[in-house]
């Protein structure tokens, strides 16, 4: 390996082990701590000349990365909670997702907006709403409501991402109809092999539970998740949507399965937030290019999605009235959906290496991802502070 590789290397996993530390200090997310280090690094990497020498590199533990944040996305929703709802509170959380995506629409359509547009406005998610949620004392049936719905919509906004990808791949003729059965058949292969492995270890669980009790030097679960993940990425490539999507839905299928997962989660999560994801945030921000920040037409278009992301989240909140929320819980809970950091990241990325946008539209959802992770968790806890708090 030569010296510039190794350095920027170095410096690579060097940040990786600081950012958690410096994060609570500046009062950020680690994961938005680890973006902005990447374009700390982009800039003296390109000071130095190393950018091309860390393609290969970063680029694949950067693919890793992207892969297992994707399938720990699918894998963290909680099928339990959603099966236990009542008809009611099922109704209203798919009115809240469903409005959300019209409302995106209709100001994407106002705001002249491209119609790609309507899945960053629309976007939900919940993996930095978790950290948030942790450090509030709220009512338990209102955060797990938000919960509830953050996890479907981000269900639905990556849904929505591989219907679009498949439309960009064969329109909307006879081979889309194909694929999207296709992907549904092999989901429902997957799904039947899963409940087989199920079956076999409740009906052998003595030669099974060594694959996850005690100390377990092979890691089998951890191997049987790459393995199911980079499976079903192949065949995502075999039907022609991009694999990262593969991934989201091997997490979905393999959590839906399998409902105590809680080991499972806590390896892959210490495994990939310890490692392999922090690579993907930092080389993502390696690709922001730090001049347009003295770009005012760049910073303008940032701020008006940051805005309107905000907007279609509580509109699209006012639903929660019919289950008893206050209008500040419907503040607070526009506030919780309107920094999806994960999803943002995820749909920018997708369309930015699928050639349907510009560096210039990435560079702006970089920033509105950066801005709303700043300000909707500050606001968060604002308007938590203000509610009544219950255990």
């Amino acid at each position: 390996m030569e010296h510039n590789h190794l350095g920027a290397l170095i410096l690579t996993t060097l940040g990786i082990f600081i950012v958690p530390f410096l994060s609570p200090f500046l009062k950020i997310p680690v994961a938005v701590g680890e973006l902005l280090y990447g374009v700390f690094l982009g800039f003296i990497f390109s000071f130095l000349g190393w950018s091309k020498d860390l393609e290969h590199i970063l680029g694949f533990l950067s693919f890793l990365g992207f892969s297992l944040l994707m399938f720990l996305a699918g894998l963290e929703i909680d099928w339990n909670r959603i099966e236990t709802l009542r008809r009611k509170e099922k109704a209203v959380i798919f009115a809240v997702v469903l409005t959300n995506f019209i409302i995106a629409l209709l100001v994407c359509h106002f705001l002249h907006l491209p119609l790609t547009e309507v899945m960053i406005l629309g976007a939900l998610g919940i993996g930095l709403m978790l950290s948030v949620l942790r450090e509030l004392n709220l009512d338990a049936r209102f955060s797990q409501t938000i919960l509830i719905a953050g996890s479907l919509g981000e269900v639905a906004t990556l849904s929505l991402l591989t219907f679009y990808d498949l439309y960009l791949s064969f329109g909307l003729g006879n081979s889309f109809i194909f694929h999207t059965l296709l992907i549904g058949l092999f989901a429902l292969a997957f799904m039947l092999l899963l409940k087989l492995i199920k079956f076999l270890v409740w009906l052998y669980p003595q030669k099974f539970a060594y694959l996850v009790e005690g100390e377990n030097k092979a890691a089998i679960d951890i191997r049987a998740s790459f393995a199911l993940m980079l499976a079903f990425m192949g065949i995502s490539t075999l039907v022609h949507i991009e694999p990262i999507l593969g991934a989201f839905i091997a997490g979905t299928l393999v959590g839906f399965i399998f409902r105590d997962k809680h080991s499972l989660e806590s390896k892959l999560t210490s495994l990939g937030y310890g490692f392999l994801i922090p690579f993907f945030f930092i080389q993502v921000g390696m690709q922001f290019d730090i001049t347009s920040l003295g770009n005012w037409t760049f910073l303008k278009l940032a701020m008006v999605l940051l805005v309107s992301l905000f907007l279609v989240k509580v509109f699209s909140s006012l639903w929660f009235l019919l289950l008893g929320f206050s209008f500040r819980e419907i503040l607070l809970a526009g506030a919780l959906f309107s920094f999806p950091f994960t999803v943002l990241i995820a749909v920018g990325k997708i369309l930015f290496e699928k050639g349907i946008w510009q560096a210039s539209d990435f560079t702006v959802v970089v920033i509105l991802t950066l801005l709303s992770s700043l300000v909707y968790p500050l606001l968060a806890k604002f308007l938590a502070q203000k509610s009544p708090s219950k255990e």
